[in-house]
């Protein structure tokens, strides 16, 4: 059984590098203690990232309405989907104004990437300006002033052939959207977003198309940048004994585990399994253990891989968040974990290797 452990304290304040690697040899694992600051660099020479604006999707899902304008949370729909890897909370954008979706509804929609070609015909009136709505949506408007009604009426100045003439859920105009304000974001994106695609970190627009004619509707995916583990590589994460939190229906399209909450003084081993694609653990192998130890606020990791695995990088998060952040914003990618400074009260753990071919020592 190869072994790597990684033990680091709150009480140091710790330098963790963009897309750090922990690497180890492929011949041996040897004990690696971190105190004060941890420093490590991958050995890999360069880094590939995994971005495509067409990921894998499913078919369907099963989706609900919440909350409708000025009632949902600055956004036009409130909305949940409530199956598959997507399933989690969204907030929503209306496609179609000639088309109607109560804010308290659920329906089952097909589900395409903005950017792909076989969206229906007629589900989109203006598909060609979708870009122009994914530059939209990755702009935060409204923490630059400017409302949800004005956002809403762009997309729909966009996408469709006509826009509304009532309103009604924007709100009051003059109070809480502005016609002139909506038409600058309209301008911005035609100046700004001709050909935008987005990129890690950034925000996918997912069509959901209702399957019996209510109004189709866009919600927003993050895309993460992933390192490709070389050929005959598997990435793999530690899973707690209840399957704990999966990134997948937490905001994220990528799998994995993040372990949690624990309680200082908590000593636990947990299975750690490669390929599980969709936290689905009958589609992966199980290649060992994870052993996580929280004491005194000393946090410690140790990896254990059956030697018939190579082990060549490790990545560990463990912070007081369920996930490590990046710009502000929660992410899964594993070149983004760190260990957290001033740990205390519960904390959440993600451990993350790559292996390589059974039976290649």
């Amino acid at each position: 059984m190869k072994k790597l452990t990684l033990a680091v304290f709150a009480l140091f304040a710790f330098t963790f590098y963009s897309c750090e690697v922990e690497p180890v040899g492929s011949d041996s694992l040897e004990s690696v203690n971190g105190k004060g600051k941890l420093k490590v660099k991958s050995e890999k020479s360069e880094e590939t990232c995994n971005i495509t604006v067409l990921p894998t999707l499913p078919e369907t899902v099963n989706a609900c309405t919440t909350a409708k304008g000025i009632e949902a949370n600055g956004t036009y729909f409130d909305l949940t989907v409530n199956d598959t890897e997507l399933a989690g909370d969204y907030g929503a954008w209306c496609i179609d104004v000639d088309l109607s979706l109560n804010g308290n509804e659920c329906f089952d929609a097909l589900v395409f990437s903005s950017y792909d070609p076989a969206i229906p015909a007629g589900v989109v009136e203006n598909p060609d300006n979708l870009d122009l709505v994914n530059y939209i949506l990755n702009q935060d408007f409204l923490s630059q002033g400017y409302t949800m009604g004005e956002i809403q009426w762009a997309i729909w100045e966009l996408l469709d052939d006509a826009n509304c003439i009532a309103c009604t859920f924007l709100g009051s105009e003059g109070a809480d959207w502005d016609v002139a304000d909506a038409q600058a974001i309209v301008d911005d994106a035609v100046a700004n977003g001709e050909g935008y695609e987005p990129g890690e970190g950034n925000n996918l627009a997912i069509v959901l198309v209702p399957t019996n004619n209510r109004q189709p509707v866009v919600i927003p995916i993050p895309l993460e940048c992933e390192e490709e583990p070389e050929g005959g590589c598997e990435t793999a994460f530690a899973r707690g004994t209840d399957g704990n939190t999966c990134f997948i229906g937490n905001g994220f399209n990528r799998w994995g585990w993040s372990i949690g909450p624990l309680s200082d003084g908590a000593e636990e081993s947990y299975d750690i399994y490669a390929g599980a694609g969709q936290c689905d653990i009958s589609k992966g192998e199980l290649i060992g253990t994870v052993d996580v130890s929280y004491v005194g606020g000393e946090v410690t990791v140790t990896y254990n891989i059956d030697d018939s695995y190579n082990v060549t990088e490790t990545h560990t998060y463990a912070g007081n968040s369920m996930f490590p952040t990046k710009n502000g914003k929660p992410t899964v990618a594993p070149g983004q974990y760190t260990i957290s400074d001033d740990l205390g009260d519960e904390i959440y753990v993600i451990a993350h290797a790559v292996v390589c071919g059974e039976g290649d020592d």
